[in-house]
Parts: structure tokens; C-alpha cells; sequence
């Protein structure tokens, strides 16, 4: 007869595949990810969990992060049939219990098991040179988002990416602006004006005015238990968030901050990374609206 243990796995890896199987069946026929998943074997991911899942097989792990449009990466293990689903990947480890899958390549870490393949070789040269238009040139704003309506939005996963998107739509696209931390793209047909904000990065196309900086009053976002990826400018010691606060308002260049309080250690950003989650950091960053 079963026992306890084995019975509650079971149930458990049920409901998971129940789950699982009601989540698909909502989804539009076909519905599949625009992005190749790279496979990772014997691997572990770090970062913030968007969801986790007790799954049976790892394929349906690997399908159900690819067809969430917020899902970055996912990692499987196969003792317990645990999938988990990551909106960011900060890094990955080596580990024989787990196989994962990420939309770009870990930065840092070994190749995936199936790499990008390498471009195309040039084409030979022909003896009609075609002329092509320049591409647009966009200038760049760091730390800034446009208050201009959106005409789309869309996931990015680069700020490249994202200009190109706007380059691709011709003169209707005027400039952009790239959630960094949320790797979202928004095009605009006009641009406004510039805000303070630390996840932000916009760009205004060449010919275009120059945005003027917003007169809004600027405050401070706080995130508890976050951490920014990235090394900042300063570091030092400070004895509460409030201090290290502070001392991020004393410094211009200074637009976010994480203070960790075990370590009473202030670190100041004058381009904070994407935030993911870490116990016992509080972190802040300035703010227009």
C-alpha cells in the first residue's frame, strides 16, 4: 500500500499537471513565444520567481514558460518535479537536479546546449552597389522616460532592440522609451516631456526637438526586500534606509539606492541594473510623475 509521503507527492504532482493543462487550454490556438528558449542542462537559475509549479515532466515546464510573454527563464527539478519561472535571470550554477531554459544567454556562464547559430555568411558582391537610405539615429536619454503617448508596447530584450523597433516603423515611430527592469519597449509618435526615472531609458530620433526636462517635483520609490544588480558609484557605511537615503539625496549624480541592514552598507546608483528579490535589502530610487 502507498505510503503517506507517496501519496501526497502524488496528489501534489496532480493538481500541478491539472493546473498546467486548464493554464494551456485558455491559450489561443498555436499560441507560441517569439523567442527561442536556450537549454541549459544541469542547471540552476537565480533571480526574481514570477511562479512556481509542480509539474510532472520537464517539457511541460519548458512549454509553459514559452508561452508566457513575461516569463524570462524557467529552471526544472527533476527530484521533485518542481518548475519555477523567472521574470529576470541575474545568474545560474551548476546543478545535476535541475535543467533550465532562458530567452537570452546567461551572461557569464557556459554556452547552452544550443547556441545561436553563427550569421550568415556575406553575400557575394554584385556589380550593381544598391544605395541604402541611412538608418535613423536616435539621441539617448539615460534615466528618463517621455511623458508622449504610446502608439504600441511590446517586450524587449535589449535597448537595442527596442530603437529598432522604432526604426522599423518609419517616420511614424518620433522616440521610445525602454522599461530596463521590466524589458518592456514603448513606442511613441511624439515625445513630450523627459521625467526622472531610474528604470528608464528613452530615445528622441535625429531632426526631432529636444525634449525639455519636466519641472514635476521628484520622490522617492521604495522597494523592501529588492536589491539592484550593478556595483553603483559609492559605497559606504550608513546606520538606517533613511540615512542612506539621504545621503542618495545629497548626491546628484545619485538617482537610486540599496541599504542592506545586517551590513549597514549604502550603496549609491547613478544607473541602478534590473532589482531582483534579496531578504534583509531595502532599496529606493528617485522618481517623476
Amino acid at each position: 500500500m502507498p505510503s503517506t509521503n507517496n501519496r501526497h507527492a502524488n496528489l501534489l504532482s496532480a493538481i500541478g499537471f491539472a493546473a498546467l493543462m486548464l493554464w494551456t487550454a485558455n491559450l489561443p490556438a498555436g499560441a507560441q513565444s517569439s523567442d527561442t528558449l536556450f537549454d541549459y542542462p544541469e542547471t540552476v537559475l537565480n533571480g526574481p520567481i514570477s511562479a512556481t509549479v509542480n509539474i510532472p515532466l520537464q517539457e511541460s515546464c519548458r512549454r509553459l514558460c514559452s508561452t508566457r510573454s513575461g516569463c524570462i527563464g524557467f529552471d526544472y527539478a527533476s527530484a521533485g518535479g518542481i518548475c519555477r519561472m523567472f521574470s529576470a535571470v541575474v545568474g545560474a550554477a551548476n546543478s545535476n537536479d535541475h535543467t533550465a531554459g532562458t530567452r537570452s544567454l546567461i551572461q557569464n556562464y557556459r554556452q547552452p546546449a544550443n547556441p545561436p547559430a553563427p550569421p550568415p555568411a556575406p553575400a557575394p558582391a554584385q556589380e550593381e552597389t544598391i544605395v541604402q537610405p541611412p538608418a535613423a539615429s536616435f539621441s539617448r536619454f539615460v534615466n528618463r522616460d517621455l511623458t508622449g503617448g504610446s502608439i504600441a508596447s511590446t517586450a524587449a530584450g535589449s535597448i537595442d532592440q527596442c530603437e529598432a523597433m522604432c526604426q522599423s516603423t518609419g517616420r511614424s515611430c518620433q522616440a521610445y522609451t525602454y522599461d530596463a527592469w521590466n524589458r518592456r519597449c514603448f513606442l511613441k509618435s511624439e515625445t513630450g516631456q523627459l521625467l526622472l526615472n531610474a528604470r528608464a531609458i528613452s530615445g528622441v530620433l535625429t531632426g526631432v526637438e529636444t525634449p525639455v526636462l519636466s519641472g514635476a517635483p521628484v520622490h522617492m520609490e521604495y522597494f523592501n526586500n529588492k536589491a539592484f544588480s550593478g556595483e553603483g558609484f559609492r559605497v559606504l557605511a550608513s546606520p538606517s534606509r533613511e540615512a542612506c537615503a539621504n545621503e542618495c539625496w545629497g548626491a546628484g549624480q545619485c538617482v537610486a539606492f540599496g541599504f542592506t541592514g545586517s551590513q549597514r552598507r549604502c550603496v549609491l546608483f547613478d544607473q541602478p541594473g534590473e532589482y531582483f528579490s534579496s531578504r534583509g535589502t531595502d532599496s529606493g530610487a528617485k522618481r517623476q510623475n
